[in-house]
């Protein structure tokens, strides 16, 4: 019994410290940048809101971080649409090495140095925003936005998605720079 009281205790403590990072992260809304970058996974959702800010005008350039294993290509029908079909703005695509959040945010770096960007909105699903801040800024230290993508996640995915990110804040944590 008393086990079971300490792993109810432990999990309340858990979902008590994570709610302000996992479910109720600091993050912006739309507004007018450079480019729009939807990070990994490029789900429908996130590019769906990248593409409505293209069609509101807030910016004219898409940047997609996509895996380039054709299959998983085919599981994200909206990033393979906007990556392979022509489009009326800029879209650049490329599977960043490595295929991690610290190495999207050292694309984005690259990409910043090489296109003159002053301001860029970052994509990504509600429990990843306040990690991937972290990162970003440890890499480019311009005007970066954080938007959450608005999916809609399980209870099965929000209890992976503590565990995950809570994992991969320790790493960060042992990490130096970009």
């Amino acid at each position: 019994m008393r086990i079971v009281i300490v792993l109810l205790a432990f999990g309340l403590v858990v979902a008590v410290v994570g709610w302000p990072l996992y479910v109720a992260p600091a993050h912006d809304e739309p507004r007018a940048v450079d480019a729009v970058y939807v990070i990994g996974p490029p789900t429908d959702e996130r590019i769906a809101l990248a593409e409505g800010m293209i069609a509101d005008g807030l910016t004219d350039t898409l940047v997609i971080s996509l895996i380039e294993d054709p299959v998983q290509r085919a599981a994200m029908p909206a990033a393979a649409a906007a990556c392979d079909e022509p489009q009326d703005f800029t879209v650049l695509c490329s599977q960043p090495a490595p295929f991690t959040t610290r190495g999207e945010a050292r694309w984005l770096r690259d990409l910043v140095d090489d296109h003159g960007w002053q301001s860029v909105a970052v994509v990504t699903v509600t429990p990843h925003v306040t990690r991937t801040r972290v990162i970003m800024e440890r890499c480019w230290d311009g005007d970066i936005s954080y938007l959450e993508s608005g999916e809609s996640l399980a209870p099965w995915q929000w209890a992976y998605q503590y565990a995950y990110q809570s994992a991969a804040f320790v790493k960060v944590a042992w990490e130096d720079g970009c």
